[in-house]
């Protein structure tokens, strides 16, 4: 094309013509169907994506056409591609527009439309240098929020905030359908940082992230999240929305001391250890009717609990091939019941016998273990992981019990 020339994010004006522009895609979002169809009966389209081509130049770039151009440019394009864009229509940013987009460097944003401009896949000598880009958040890493604050906010519309998170599980993948009757796609992501042993739910809806999640590794996978939406829906949990951008294992020193972290607290005991070690002293002694109540705030806590052991079933144990899965139990004072949930290795401590001691026993042997604790007053150290109910220490009490068992 005569008279193209490259330019960098840095160097863009709205006087440049037939610009040839390389980078990285960061992130994009869902086609959506703008206006009324034409004549010829397609309806015009938009999808949009982020493009980074250094440490801290980024801009969104809108892609307009046939619904059918666009669907297929968003399943053509995909997150980590390094791409050039012909001929864009540079465009001077409003505030308006950049309500629901990622928040980018660049004051301008890029206008494709079918037919007038172009974007391939660029596999010139310099493809390499772009490939690092895709680990750097996109917003400061200083900033971020921890799980202990969110799950402190109070409920208001329109909340954002930044994660430093590990992935703690990443569930399979549901369709939901919406109060309109539209059928959803959607995964949700465990999360965890340090701030508290209490996990967070990240619900993505995004076909891209969907898919990209599959490559996140549990306790492995470190995500910088930028402008999560904060939902209180069922519980505190954050979103993956327009606004956001997620970015897989950042290179910041911030991600690799949470990496580290994550790492010696799982070998460590796991999950009861770190709420264990979280806690301290701070179990406050508690009926059972006190426990639902705190539970029902949505904050963690930890408590101390005498009650009864009503359901402990050791056959559940059978199909557990996990030792981080846990049994349901469940617990009686005079004030209610109480459903819980106790780790393999809490429960093997309790009673004395390891998983696969206990699976390989007589049902009767197995039962006789099981009648050690059931329907016995118990000492219960509890913690609330929204919405679970964790027990971090279980054993008969006895007498010399400082809390009196009546």
């Amino acid at each position: 094309m005569a008279g193209i020339q490259k330019v960098r994010l840095n160097n863009l004006n709205t006087n440049i013509r037939n610009a040839l522009i390389i980078g990285i895609i960061i992130a994009k979002n869902s086609p959506r169907t703008i206006g009324s169809k034409k004549k010829n009966g397609d309806s015009r389209g938009v999808t949009s994506f982020t493009l980074r081509d250094s440490d801290i130049d980024t801009i969104n770039v809108d892609v307009w056409g046939s619904q059918y151009f666009v669907i297929t440019f968003y399943e053509r394009f995909l997150v980590g591609d390094v791409v050039e864009i012909s001929s864009p229509k540079i465009c001077v940013k409003s505030g308006e527009n950049e309500m629901y987009r990622p928040q980018v460097s660049s004051p301008f944003y890029l206008s494709l439309n079918e037919g007038l401009s172009d974007v391939t896949i660029h596999s010139g000598d310099t493809f390499s240098l772009y490939l690092p880009l895709l680990h750097i958040p996109t917003k400061p890493s200083a900033g971020y929020c921890g799980i202990a604050e969110v799950l402190k906010l109070k409920e208001e519309t329109n909340v954002y905030v930044d994660l430093l998170v590990v992935v703690k599980s990443v569930k399979p993948v549901k369709t939901i359908m919406t109060k309109t009757g539209v059928e959803m796609t959607v995964r949700s992501v465990e999360i965890i940082d340090n701030t508290t042993p209490a996990s967070l739910n990240l619900d993505m809806f995004d076909i891209d992230v969907i898919q990209r999640a599959e490559e996140w590794r549990p306790l492995e996978s470190v995500l910088f999240v930028a402008d999560a939406r904060v939902s209180w829906r069922r519980g505190v949990n954050v979103q993956v929305c327009s606004k956001t951008v997620v970015t897989h294992q950042p290179h910041t020193a911030d991600a690799e001391s949470l990496r580290l972290y994550m790492r010696n607290q799982n070998t460590r005991g796991g999950e009861a250890a770190a709420w264990a070690s979280w806690s301290g002293e701070r179990a406050s002694a508690a009926s059972v009717a006190q426990v639902r109540d705190r539970l029902a705030t949505g904050s963690p806590f930890c408590a101390s609990l005498h009650a009864l052991l009503t359901h402990l079933d050791l056959d559940e144990l059978e199909p557990i091939t996990d030792q981080n899965d846990e049994l349901r139990v469940r617990f009686a004072d005079h004030t209610g019941e109480l459903n819980a949930r106790i780790p393999i290795n809490i429960l093997e401590d309790a009673l004395g016998s390891t998983c696969a001691e206990m699976k390989a026993m007589t049902p009767e042997n197995r039962a006789a273990l099981r009648w050690r604790v059931l329907l016995e007053q118990c000492s219960v150290k509890l913690a609330s992981a929204p919405p679970r109910l964790l027990v971090l220490a279980l054993r008969r009490a006895s007498p010399a019990d400082p809390i009196p068992l009546y």
